[in-house]
């Protein structure tokens, strides 16, 4: 970014233009998530904005990362190039042992740990002034989400007082796995409403050098994947997307009033969650709307039945998978229209092939919320050199379950099921 200086500058004029929204935004949540690629502010916008609230508010700043011997070279020297970049470096004194950046007029201080141990965490008390920022650089260090809250809620305590508020910064390059937890937590339809995300990458770093981006142009030619992971901050997984046609929005109860081709499917289960899929074909435009689902875990056949003609489901046939044929018999034999999937050799493989093919997948995530999860955070596996398998990682019974209902149609179109 810019050149520091002493004279009084309106802060609009230090951020890049792209932050701008997101200074005014992110005040109003307690969790403000940044992610993106290399060299995108993301990091130098967070310390600007921790300085901004220390200097303005009576409060204490935690900063952490997973290994403590990282921090010296990564946040501590961030922040202190905030303090100078503002100006205001007369106002802090900075020390090494422990590491710690003071503002003089009060007394004010952010502190800085490791969290290899996380619990450690829980310890930390500040006197006179309530911790209530808290900036965890390089979250996907973390191994789980847990270690996370761990760490979180050693902060988020007790109510604070004179109205003061919690400022929780948590930034990182995304994992390039899509089933890593915090791209299924912060790359989602379903983000918590007290968490705000924002994405950026060095296209929207107006202070990033000309080295820089010739370094990026340079991956873009020669790799094009690894120019989206690292310098876009793209989840690519291992390199293919299973579903490019994902469409998530609401579907209306005026739309399936008209819809009368229906497919229905269903994936059993036990421990692992037994799903039930419906949806509408539209085959003139290749559009599959998914209108219901049922999910559960240990499920009685008896209570999928019931489900099934409580909502008046039986006006199309189930097509379930076949490897459960006492299950299907169990299910006719209450009346329900179900017929076993023609699974075999390379079906798995062909269906999601098929399902990508698709114009458009619409998915409404108020009405089936766990389909949704499952098809955005769809990923292929990898074997041990990185290369893509033909089958998915991590949850697939709601793909399944569509695999298994679209079957005829694979058919109709020719395709190998």
């Amino acid at each position: 970014m810019g050149k520091s200086t002493n004279k009084e500058i309106k802060l609009s004029k230090l951020i890049a233009p792209y932050y701008i929204n997101w200074w005014k935004k992110e005040q109003n949540y307690i969790f403000k998530t940044l992610k993106g690629g290399r060299n995108s502010a993301k990091s130098s916008h967070v310390a600007l904005k921790i300085i901004y609230l220390m200097m303005k508010y009576p409060v204490n700043a935690l900063a952490v990362r997973k290994i403590a011997n990282t921090l010296h070279d990564s946040v501590f020297q961030q922040l202190k190039w905030a303090i100078e970049y503002l100006g205001v470096d007369m106002y802090w004194q900075d020390f090494k042992s422990p590491l710690r950046l003071v503002y003089k007029p009060t007394g004010q201080e952010i502190l800085f740990k490791g969290a290899n141990e996380p619990q450690r965490i829980k310890s930390i008390k500040t006197y006179k002034f309530p911790l209530s920022i808290l900036w965890i650089e390089e979250l996907a260090e973390f191994k789980t989400e847990e270690e996370m809250k761990t760490i979180v809620d050693s902060i988020i305590r007790s109510e604070l007082n004179h109205g003061l508020k919690y400022n929780i910064y948590l930034t990182y390059n995304p994992p390039k796995l899509r089933t890593s937890w915090v791209n299924k937590t912060y790359n989602t339809q379903f983000i918590s409403k007290n968490t705000y995300v924002h994405h950026s990458s060095y296209l929207n770093n107006p202070y990033v050098s000309s080295s820089f981006i010739d370094e990026a142009e340079t991956v873009k030619i020669n790799n094009l994947n690894r120019y989206e992971w690292l310098y876009l901050g793209k989840a690519i997984g291992g390199g293919l997307i299973p579903f490019s046609n994902l469409v998530f929005r609401r579907i209306t109860d005026e739309e399936i009033s008209t819809f009368d081709n229906i497919r229905q499917g269903l994936d059993f289960g036990y421990t692992a969650p037994t799903h039930f899929t419906r949806s509408h074909f539209n085959e003139k435009k290749e559009n599959l709307y998914i209108l219901n689902e049922f999910r559960g875990r240990k499920l009685k056949n008896k209570k999928i039945v019931e489900w099934v003609f409580k909502n008046k489901f039986n006006d199309a046939v189930i097509y379930a998978d076949s490897e459960d044929p006492r299950s299907i018999n169990e299910i006719k034999s209450y009346g329900v229209k179900i017929r076993p999937a023609k699974k075999g050799p390379g079906s798995i493989e062909y269906g999601l092939e098929w399902l990508d093919t698709l114009n458009e997948i619409i998915i409404d995530c108020e009405r089936t919320p766990h389909l949704a999860k499952e098809f955005e955070n769809a990923d292929f596996k990898l074997d041990k050199d990185g290369q893509t398998l033909p089958d998915l990682d991590g949850e697939d019974h709601a793909i399944d379950s569509c695999r298994y209902m679209m079957e005829h149609d694979m058919k109709r179109n020719n395709y190998k099921y």
